[in-house]
């Protein structure tokens, strides 16, 4: 017997591969590139090769070493199989294909997909350099959902490392070589030095069983795998560390700029204890993957400290305000920091006068007479005129009367014997050393003022309410802008067609079925009911297991309910049967749609992506779209001539159009303020509606990467659009409580609903345009006719 360890080039096996040749090799398996002679396509195929009781006869079969090797080779090759049936369960983009496996040579092989690109290594090195976050975050996202996939299936990958996981060409992760087997091979060989990789396996698997082994030993792996990366080097070995643990924090270790958050939650699975790290990757997704808060800006308010109770203020009369534009009626209430700021520079010269009130004051000197400013009343008399409190004219202005023009003049005062006597009597005294004759308080102060109202300007141009321009709206730089106060204040009250009660609680979601006859709705009470639109009654109720649904989209006879929990699932509606559930990871799902077919659809998640599913392979979706730099808040779909468009819109406040056919990103749209909340295509596609929590509103060309419209009217979140099929109309549910109609080509509301008590999270067209459907927090389902066709009633 002779130990010729690996198989040579151009072995066949079972007459479909031959070998080309050996690309690595551990202490429980070859690893081969071969070629599929059928296909012509390279694959990689894993031998089961246990080194430490296996050996290679003359014929290329393997066998144990000894006698004593025997249970243990054959044992360790019944777990070998079950691990590649197991693999070939997983359909996920960053999870290594398993196209098959077979038993030859006394022992067994896995085919795998062969990945084209490098090693997570040898990537690292080729750089150069440190890699930059959102590099990083490109590669661990959609290893975090791999990971969570393999975890929900109870399944462990233990050999994580930056050799085992390979980027793509297309600069894609994708994790290979599972060392599951491995765990359960080391219960009976107690190979413990095989199994180990120093510096990216934690303790408890250096143990000789696995029962301390679970998601959190997957996250120890990963975590040394990016403290490589960041750190340029692995962390020390676990058991080094168990002893004295030396290992410098990521935050300190770091080669460049990352967020702190990332390192924090790098630090946080390097725990020694399996207790302190995080239990699960939902757990530890957030911390890893969330933005850094954002700094509050030069004009943010600072709220006061509470520790420091604020002094009584001395009571001050305040002196009349200079006359100025009286301020918009509609314009927001609350300041916001640019005028708290504006507000604290007011106050200082008010905080001085309280100061030199408190002081007790010598008697009262003789004061010169009240300087006054011509009037232009008859007979040449003067009268006081009011001094701004919050700008204070240097005196060289304050001296001013008018020409028959009626332009302001400077005036020289007669000079005055007291004053002169006073002046001199101040000269003789010592006084404070000044930096010129010019008061440049004043002076700073207006040039401050001018900046911070410019500033504010332009930073609030966006939230600012616009005035009603009759005809077809204000026109600014192209874009038509409705107004705030466009219906006449003898707008008829709208009463619904119908008002149907059966919810507890919120609701958060409806839709109409595609004949307009019943019309489906989810709410907080983890109930999807299903109504008759023509008499308003109660048809059925679906009991929802997976907690309330966030997102609901209807198709045909099926339905899709999203939930906090990850978990999306397919109904018959008509029939309150479940016919299938899918989940990739535990993000909450944020918004569902159907892509043109029954057992077609998307979903947008916390987790920052869209991915895309077929009915036929619940086990993972069929592409997962890296469509935004936050969590994914609304979907609309739309097919068209010129092919199926999906649009996602996210917290990163952008909106992004998708092309089905080719998977590609058409175009971007930004210009929101905030988060966008809602999206709605028009029947035809070509226009895109979003909305956002700041309660804008935005149309959009699907043509071109323009604002067509933009409209506000809405306090607060805008949780649902729905276009008339028409395209004409829009409407909008707002957290004011108010539903809206607009006339899009207009640019204007037609109709203002206030029925709602609360917020209203969901509205939707019926089909034919006829009615329209909203729900909110008071729980009550409305249908009311179409206020911009039909006529409203008192």
């Amino acid at each position: 017997m002779t130990n010729l360890i690996a198989l040579k080039s151009g072995t066949e096996l079972v007459g479909d591969y031959r070998i080309e040749r050996v690309l690595g090799a551990g202490g429980f398996g070859i690893t081969y590139l071969a070629v599929e002679t059928a296909l012509d396509r390279r694959v990689t195929i894993k031998e089961y090769f246990p080194s430490d009781f296996a050996a290679r006869t003359s014929t290329s079969d393997a066998a144990p070493r000894s006698q004593d090797c025997t249970s243990d080779y054959r044992w360790g090759l019944d777990r070998f199989i079950e691990e590649a049936q197991t693999l070939a369960k997983f359909t996920h983009p960053n999870i290594v294909r398993v196209y098959r496996y077979f038993r030859a040579n006394n022992t067994a092989y896995m085919v795998l997909h062969f990945e084209e690109g490098k090693s997570l290594k040898a990537w690292l090195k080729d750089l150069g350099r440190a890699p930059r976050q959102k590099e990083l975050d490109a590669i661990v996202a959609p290893l975090l959902d791999a990971l969570e996939l393999i975890h929900a299936q109870d399944f462990l990958h233990r050999d994580i490392a930056p050799d085992n996981i390979i980027i793509r060409k297309d600069g894609t992760p994708v994790l290979i070589d599972f060392g599951s087997a491995r765990g359960e091979i080391l219960a009976h060989s107690k190979t413990v030095s095989a199994l180990v990789k120093p510096g990216y396996s934690p303790y408890e698997q250096y143990a000789e069983t696995s029962r301390q082994q679970g998601p959190w030993t997957d996250i120890y792996a990963l975590g040394a795998t990016l403290y490589h990366a960041v750190a340029g080097k692995r962390p020390a070995d676990s058991p080094s560390r168990m002893v004295k643990d030396e290992l410098i924090p990521a935050r300190e270790a770091a080669l460049s700029s990352y967020r702190a958050g990332f390192l924090k939650a790098i630090d946080h699975s390097l725990a020694l204890q399996t207790e302190s790290r995080p239990k699960s990757i939902a757990a530890w997704r957030g911390a890893l993957l969330a933005p850094d808060p954002e700094k509050p800006g030069w004009f943010s308010k600072v709220p006061p400290s509470p520790e420091k109770p604020k002094p009584a203020k001395t009571p001050v009369v305040k002196k009349p305000q200079l006359a100025t534009a009286p301020p918009p009626p509609d314009a927001p209430g609350p300041k916001g920091g640019m005028l708290d700021f504006l507000d604290g520079l007011r106050q200082k010269p008010e905080a001085a006068e309280s100061k030199a009130a408190a002081k007790p004051k010598a008697p009262p000197k003789p004061k010169p007479a009240p300087k006054r400013v011509a009037s232009p009343a008859p007979g040449g008399t003067e009268k006081l005129a009011p001094l701004s409190e919050a700008i204070r004219l240097p005196k060289i202005l304050r001296k001013t009367k008018k020409d028959p023009a009626g332009a302001a003049i400077v005036v020289k005062e007669p000079p005055n014997k007291a004053d002169d006597k006073e002046k001199r009597k101040a000269a003789a005294r010592p006084r404070k050393i000044r930096s010129g004759g010019i008061r440049w308080r004043p002076v700073l102060f207006k040039l401050l003022v001018g900046v911070g109202v410019a500033s504010g300007a332009v930073a609030m141009q966006d939230r600012m309410p616009r005035l009603e321009s009759h005809g077809t709206g204000e026109v600014s730089s192209g874009i038509q802008t409705a107004s705030l106060r466009e219906e006449p204040p003898e707008a008829p009250v709208i009463r619904p067609v119908a008002e149907m009660s059966g919810h507890v609680g919120a609701v958060t979601n409806v839709a109409f079925s595609a004949d307009g006859a019943s019309i489906a709705t989810a709410g907080a009470d983890q109930r999807l009911k299903v109504w008759n639109t023509s008499t308003g009654k109660l048809a059925l109720t679906i009991e929802l297991d997976h907690g309330p649904a966030t997102a609901l989209a209807l198709h045909g006879t099926q339905a899709l309910t999203g939930h906090p929990g990850g978990e999306i699932v397919l109904w018959d509606w008509q029939r309150a049967e479940r016919i299938a559930t899918f989940k990739r990871n535990e993000a909450e799902i944020w918004s569902l749609a159907f892509t043109g077919r029954a057992d077609r659809f998307a979903a947008a998640s916390h987790d920052w992506k869209v991915t895309l599913w077929d009915t036929a392979t619940p086990a993972g979706p069929v592409q997962v779209l890296d469509a935004h730099d936050s969590s994914v808040q609304a979907l609309a779909y739309v097919s068209t001539p010129r092919g199926r468009r999906l649009a996602s819109g996210g917290a990163d406040k952008s909106v992004k159009l998708w092309n089905l056919e080719t998977l590609d990103r058409i175009r971007t749209y930004r210009g929101h303020g905030d988060f966008v909340t809602a999206l709605a295509f028009t029947a035809d596609g070509q226009q895109l509606a979003s909305a956002g929590l700041d309660g804008n509103i935005r149309v959009w060309s699907t043509n071109q990467s323009r604002t067509q419209r933009r409209l506000q009217g809405h306090r607060g979140r805008v949780g649902s659009l729905s276009f008339s099929p028409d395209g004409a109309h829009l409407a909008s549910a707002g957290a004011d409580g108010q539903l809206r109609i607009w006339d899009v080509r207009r640019g204007r509301t037609l109709r203002t609903i206030t029925g709602h008590r609360g917020a209203i999270h969901a509205a939707s067209f019926s089909p034919d345009g006829g009615h329209l459907v909203s729900a909110g927090e008071d729980g009550i389902v409305r249908l009311w006719a179409n206020p911009a066709i039909r006529p409203a009633t008192n």
